[in-house]
């Protein structure tokens, strides 16, 4: 108590924190994000995003009669003015679809309005892309060829864009007949994805009396249990296991409308001159094909097994030893524990804050204080204009510019461009908000028009004692937004066809990747990781624990490129190998590829595929994610591992391959960026590196029954065979640990029972000693 009075009078003692001095138009992003500071509007009218439209039907109409005439402009246009004139059609209906496509996913009172518009805006697209005239015109250039030697590169990129988009539309259909085939299947193919999605995100409903007995801990609604995810972050085995087998079960209504999706798809690719489907998928992608997908998916399972497979037992082993919420299962030795679906996503996050506490030497303070939504945007921005020269700023908005008032509006300003784009912030959750944390790109970046873009979110809001913050996971994944948003603001194009908007998956997401590594890299977290109460005494973690949490973050994350791995295999059949001669299921292809890409069983009567909507929205290029996640890899070591906040290698990357957007070929500038061919061996490659090191830092600790950490000594390969390396290693060093049939020794099952036996004659020891030195000392 006397302590507590003289920390209590120290406090009051000390100077009052000095108050910022800020002019009344400058607004502080850090207390707007954490609610500190509201925002007034200004009395301006304006539309949606500040377009200048407050009436979306009445845009819609001007837009189609400006459409119109430019089309009855391009019959009678010079060769010189055609690209133009169909790049200025392409983008003005365009922005359109994008503002209709946002609105009516969002959760704004302009839902019902944007899905309306939505349908309008589709159906219009259809028939320009379809439209005979334009391809006509665009095939004239093609086919002149002075007209088209006189054009440059990035022309020539929006020229072939183009035509590609109108024959996978049904331009080049030889009859009116076939045309209509074409575009009647497009909108079947649309509708099944639709319900697809759907379904795929649909919560799983059990009535109370139905429920199984392990899950009614969760909460009830209604006289019944909603399951939205599969409780991953469950500390029991139960809960998780049934809710698991629950949410992924088997349905034949989802079975049968991907099995819908996948026919109108293949019947689309070959009305349009395809193959298959993925084959028209991947035709504008870095990749370029099928088999260049496959030849990369097969190398990197080649190389990622042994690693994949020491992690597994690395797992094992913690799920055996136990650890901070793990007790034995009567398991006899490690060999029989197995590891299930349910099981790697809580013990990798079990097995990271059991690190971050031993090797932070247990003075891990509140990371939610350290990382508050507002601080984290406001040090993000330090890094950008410390590597780009770019400023966030915090802008009033106009009056009807925002679609909800929880939503924050940036601008975004360059050292000597000036404003280069605007930012919008919609981090907190809503009742309608369900989708995960997004990127929308509302406007790209040309010429004639800045960018804009939208970073959804679903942050729980603060209360009066703590702002809204973030945990680690949630911060790495702001990140990969934000760097597909930057991606958007520095890009520099000429044609609409050519900007960031029309990149392929496995380009848009290189820069995404690039920041959730910068995200793991020390310097960045000890910048961003400040204190929301901007007071001296902690206004910072110390490097000590920042290097744990890197360090953490990076453990037990193979497992995660596998099953990418997995399901880029799964997406890959699905679209290409459609229809299967011998009747086997989209379930059974998922079946098949997760026992040949993964270490973990496959659950009977379930189907987790079909709750996975990548496979409407990144049809046939699913395999993006692992594809850019090897790019980034590489251009992180190359430019970033060093010092990520220089100034030169931002700049160099910025025009080196930001900047062009889709006007050059993404391969050609990756490789030159890195100065080597992106063969299927350095991809994998780089995949795994990162895997092989993060697994040194997991199978030097080890994790005791108690919750304790400490330096591991134990290791054996997951099939039961030795590791030879280090098997040859403890042989020659610690004899006592190899098994007369030339195996490793396995520690003994943790005894609960004979521990309690031992603490019950050790304190019945202690009572006796005590006794005797009482009469002792009462004889003396």
């Amino acid at each position: 108590k006397q302590w507590y009075q003289r920390r209590v009078r120290e406090i009051k003692s000390r100077d009052p924190p000095p108050t910022i001095q800020r002019s009344p138009a400058s607004l502080d992003i850090e207390d707007i994000l954490n609610k500190k500071e509201q925002i007034s509007v200004n009395d301006t009218t304006s539309g949606v995003f500040g377009l200048g439209v407050p009436d979306l039907q009445e845009h819609f109409k001007a837009v189609t009669s400006k459409c119109d005439q430019l089309l009855n402009q391009l019959e009678t246009s010079s060769a010189d003015e055609t690209l133009d004139i169909v790049d200025e059609l392409v983008r003005s209906i365009v922005t359109v679809s994008d503002v209709a496509l946002f609105l009516a996913r969002s959760s704004s009172d302009m839902r019902e309005e944007g899905k309306s518009l939505l349908t309008q805006t589709e159906h219009y697209m259809s028939q320009l892309n379809s439209s005979p005239v334009i391809f006509a015109a665009l095939k004239r250039l093609v086919e002149d060829q002075e007209v088209w030697e006189g054009l440059d590169g990035e022309s020539r990129r929006a020229v072939l864009g183009l035509l590609v988009d109108c024959k996978n539309n049904g331009a080049d259909a030889v009859s009116r007949d076939q045309q209509e085939k074409v575009q009647e299947l497009i909108k079947k193919e649309g509708r099944e994805g639709v319900a697809f999605i759907r379904e795929s995100v649909t919560p799983v409903t059990i009535p109370i009396q139905d429920c199984p007995d392990t899950l009614l801990s969760l909460p009830i609604r209604e006289g019944k249990i909603v399951l939205s995810d599969w409780c991953d972050d469950s500390h029991s085995d139960a809960i998780r296991e049934t809710a698991w087998r629950n949410y992924y079960k088997y349905d034949e209504k989802k079975e049968a409308i991907l099995h819908n999706l996948l026919k109108k798809r293949h019947q689309l690719a070959q009305a349009t001159g395809y193959k298959n489907y993925g084959e028209r998928a991947l035709q504008n992608s870095m990749a370029g094909s099928p088999a260049a997908v496959r030849e990369f998916i097969e190398e990197t399972h080649e190389q990622i097994r042994p690693v994949a497979r020491e992690e597994m037992y690395e797992m094992e082993k913690y799920k055996y030893q136990g650890g901070k919420f793990w007790y034995n299962r009567g398991y006899t030795a490690v060999g029989e524990v197995v590891l299930f679906p349910w099981d790697t996503n809580y013990i990798a996050e079990d097995y990271r804050k059991l690190y971050i506490y031993d090797e932070s030497r247990h003075v891990m303070p509140n990371l939610p204080d350290f990382l508050s939504v507002g601080s984290v945007v406001e040090q993000i921005g330090v890094w950008m204009e410390d590597t780009f020269g770019v400023t966030l700023v915090a802008e009033r908005p106009l009056k009807g510019e925002l679609w909800h008032p929880d939503v924050v509006k940036l601008a975004v300003e360059h050292e000597k461009e000036g404003l280069i784009g605007l930012l919008y912030l919609d981090f907190y959750t809503s009742d309608k908000k369900r989708s995960p944390p997004c990127n929308h790109v509302i406007q790209a970046r040309t010429n004639k028009q800045l960018p804009i873009s939208v970073i959804e979110c679903s942050y729980t809001p603060g209360n009066g004692y703590r702002p809204p913050h973030l945990n680690l996971n949630t911060l790495e994944k702001l990140f990969r937004e934000l760097g597909g948003a930057i991606h958007s603001f520095l890009s520099r194009n000429k044609y609409f066809q050519t900007s960031s908007s029309f990149l392929s998956p496995d380009v848009k997401l290189i820069s995404g990747y690039l920041l959730q590594n910068l995200a793991r890299n020390p310097a960045v977290l000890y910048n961003i990781m400040k204190h929301h109460t901007r007071t001296k005494v902690m206004p910072r973690v110390n490097p000590q624990s920042v290097l744990a949490i890197t360090n953490a973050q990076q453990v037990f994350r193979t497992h995660e490129v596998e099953h990418q791995l997995m399901m880029s295999a799964v997406d890959l059949d699905l679209h290409t190998q459609f229809p299967y001669n011998d009747g086997r299921t989209s379930t059974d292809v998922f079946s098949w590829n997760c026992e040949k890409f993964t270490h973990l069983p496959y659950i009977e009567d379930t189907a987790p595929h079909l709750r996975a909507h990548q496979l409407y929205t990144q049809g046939g290029q699913v395999y993006a994610h692992v594809w850019c996640r090897a790019i980034a890899n590489i251009l992180y070591k190359e430019l970033f591992v060093v010092d990520p906040f220089s100034r030169h290698a931002g700049e160099y990357f910025r025009e080196t391959f930001l900047q062009h957007a889709a006007g050059k070929r993404p391969r050609e500038l990756v490789e030159y960026l890195t100065g080597s061919k992106l063969t299927a061996d350095r991809l994998a490659n780089a995949l795994v590196s990162p895997c092989e090191a993060s697994q040194h830092v997991a199978s030097g600790f080890k994790v005791f029954a108690d919750g304790t950490g400490a330096k591991q000594w134990w290791h054996r390969d997951v099939s039961g065979k030795p590791d030879t390396p280090l098997f040859s290693r403890l042989s020659s060093s610690h004899p006592h640990l190899v098994a007369p049939d030339g195996n490793l020794k396995v520690p003994p099952p943790f005894d609960r029972e004979g521990m309690l036996r031992l603490r019950k004659k050790q304190k019945e020891k202690f009572l006796d000693k005590s006794r005797d030195d009482s009469r002792k000392i009462a004889g003396s």
